[in-house]
């Protein structure tokens, strides 16, 4: 797993990564972050800084939740 984000590197955001979190942190999905994570998934990312990102330019994401792509 990628300790940080690399602003040279591209990187998408994966629901599964967010679901898996989500679900350790507080035991249950609600259903605002199943709807977030199915309109998310797969998207590019803007690499704010090496713990975080925004997808879709308005929404902060941790680095746990994202993948690097070619």
């Amino acid at each position: 797993m990628n300790l940080e984000l690399d602003k040279n590197l591209k990187y998408v955001f994966i629901k599964e990564k967010y679901f898996e979190d989500v679900l350790k942190t507080q035991g249950k999905l609600t259903t605002i972050e199943k709807n977030f994570g199915h309109k998310y998934d797969k998207k590019r990312i803007k690499v704010v800084n090496p713990k975080s990102g925004l997808v879709d330019g308005k929404f902060y994401v941790s680095y746990k939740w994202c993948e690097k792509i070619d």
